[in-house]
């Protein structure tokens, strides 16, 4: 792969500053890594709710999801230590986890998200650390599990089928990383990984102490302006999410993809590559998720293997060009920021133009035709809660979380909306124009349509 010598700091740190200018982001850092050193780390704006605290490389930001990637490689390096395999049924681990039961769900369905698992309500229900024992809560996979149980899951299909996002799935991969390392899943952790790859500025979020400096508050915009949001202390949800680090330990983390570490050996950084499924959302882009991260190909043959982290106050990103041995991390402390858009420009820096990802989603699309009113009605997950498709005059609109947006289609069936790629399916495929659609795919989750025809399910 060709780099470009001598990318320009300067370039890289004033485009950051126009980006988050752009965007609107209270604080924010970048920082790259290629052929195991550092070649670019800058922050811009401020960490604090009252803007007089810079922001650093070393400065520490909530990372949410991409601490999947972090929960993928402690599996990895369980199985090469003989702990487990990636073929060992969940049931192994979990024998009263009734939707395992027949052991046809296993270790590495949990990793590619392919379980089958539709979109629970757990997340909303994990109980803080702070929070005394006592009934009802929900602080370790015992307690997820017994909820599991007693909530009437219907699954999405058989494991393998699919790739549909479940954070409960990696909270129970984090409960066996606890069981084989008996102690909890941040210790595990920094035994494995962060104190052997020098990442001494992470950490999990209930060490979010007093005695603790330069952290990126969340912060969300209210009505009368930036507020804190604080950071998720949920013991549950740490596999899933719950990591604090600097982007310069966020590239060293993404790093070990490239195979040549004792925290990651050649055959597993493989292994979290190669074990992949496709993404139903992206139909013809060969976007895939892989063990514990998403996967695109390059147009010279490469492969780019990154994840996002999206939270209340939390943007991040990270990626790994591997056999190319080139990072970045990108991190923010407001949520919704295009972290992957703004890691992919600092990547293209040190690209040649011949290596850059041909598999990314275009970011608008053209109108709906004729026949989407098939698509028309309302889908959801008790994660998710219930999301309507309408038309309105000519446009097809979706009601999400962040408001009401325009589908814009790419195809009869798929295309963007508000920055997620969309695709409307039928019975797993996807759905025709003049076919009624069972189920939408929006971004990695499938959420299946709610009282209306058919099934995901084939």
């Amino acid at each position: 792969m060709t780099l470009e010598p001598e990318t320009s700091e300067s370039r890289l740190s004033d485009r950051l500053d126009v980006l988050a200018a752009e965007h609107g982001l209270p604080g924010s850092a970048v920082a790259a890594r290629r052929n195991g050193h550092e070649v670019f780390a800058a922050g811009t704006g401020a960490r604090d709710v009252d803007g007089a605290l810079p922001v650093t490389p070393d400065t520490g930001f909530g990372v949410a999801s991409v601490t999947k990637f972090l929960t993928a490689v402690l599996i990895l390096q369980a199985r090469d230590r003989g702990l487990l395999e990636l073929t060992d049924p969940v049931s192994r681990f979990y024998p009263d986890l009734n939707c395992a039961r027949d052991a046809e769900m296993r270790l590495y369905h949990l990793l590619s998200h392919s379980a089958g698992l539709p979109g629970l309500p757990f997340r909303h229900l994990a109980t803080p650390s702070s929070d005394a024992e006592g009934p009802g809560k929900m602080r370790t996979p015992g307690d997820l599990v017994a909820g599991m149980n007693a909530t009437r899951i219907e699954m999405l299909g058989a494991p393998g089928a699919y790739v549909s996002y479940s954070n409960e799935g990696f909270c129970l991969l984090g409960g066996i990383v606890e069981m084989l390392g008996d102690c909890s899943f941040a210790e595990v952790a920094d035994r494995w990984v962060l104190r052997p790859l020098g990442m001494h500025r992470s950490f999990f979020c209930a060490g979010v102490t007093e005695d603790r400096t330069d952290l990126a508050m969340p912060l969300h915009r209210g009505a009368s302006g930036l507020q804190a949001c604080g950071f998720w202390d949920a013991p549950l949800f740490f596999p899933a999410g719950g990591l604090v680090a600097s982007v310069r330990d966020m590239a060293r983390l993404i790093s070990v993809l490239e195979g040549d570490t004792q925290v990651l050996g050649a055959k597993a950084a493989r292994d979290m590559i190669s074990w992949s499924l496709p993404v139903a959302s992206r139909q013809g882009s060969g976007a895939r998720y892989g063990l514990g991260l998403e996967v695109s190909a390059l147009e010279n043959g490469h492969v780019l293997g990154w994840h996002t982290g999206q939270r209340p106050g939390i943007s991040s990103f990270v990626c790994h060009v591997v056999n190319g041995n080139v990072s970045v991390a990108f991190a923010a402390n407001i949520a919704d920021a295009p972290s992957a858009a703004i890691g992919g420009e600092v990547l293209a820096e040190l690209l040649a133009p011949e290596s850059r990802d041909r598999s990314q989603p275009p970011l608008a699309g053209r109108s709906a035709s004729a026949g989407t009113d098939a698509v028309c009605g309302r889908y959801g997950s008790r994660e998710m809660g219930v999301l309507k498709v309408a038309r309105a005059g000519d446009r097809l609109m979706v009601d999400l979380p962040s408001g009401r947006h325009e589908l814009a289609f790419e195809t009869p069936y798929s295309g963007i909306v508000a920055g997620q790629t969309f695709c409307f399916l039928r019975e797993g495929a996807p759905a025709s124009a003049r076919q009624t659609a069972t189920a939408l795919a929006l971004d990695l989750r499938i959420l299946p349509r709610l009282g209306g025809e058919g099934s995901l399910r084939q």
